[in-house]
């Protein structure tokens, strides 16, 4: 699976916040279809996808709590690489070679020198 990196800006705190802002507007979308769709068809077929799709963001939200807990994170599937300097302090580890990486317990997950600039 291909692996994508978090821009700077980006972190795990920001992507919970965003998911956050994401669900009221899903929960607008919902009062609006409730007040405005007439047809009982499309409203329950709407309602549906917006429920579905709020509870997909709530939990995407929930295993960002983690994420950086425990270096390992996916978004809908796609593995997101957190930069070395947004993990905390305690996970942070540089090898012999001099590259940071990120440890696990015993383990350590060997990040790039590419994430550390």
């Amino acid at each position: 699976m291909s692996e994508a990196a978090l821009p700077d800006w980006l972190d795990p705190e920001f992507l919970r916040l965003l998911i956050v802002a994401v669900l009221v507007v899903v929960a607008f979308l919902l009062y609006i279809v409730l007040r405005f769709v007439r047809r009982l068809v499309a409203k329950v077929v709407l309602l549906v996808l917006l429920v579905g799709l709020g509870v997909s963001l709530w939990v995407q939200r929930a295993d960002l709590e983690d994420c950086a807990l425990t270096c390992e994170c996916t978004l809908y599937g796609q593995e997101v690489v957190i930069p070395v300097e947004q993990l905390p302090e305690n996970l942070r580890t540089i090898d012999a070679n001099g590259d940071a990486g990120c440890s696990i317990a015993s383990e350590v997950l060997s990040i790039g020198p590419e994430f550390l600039t």
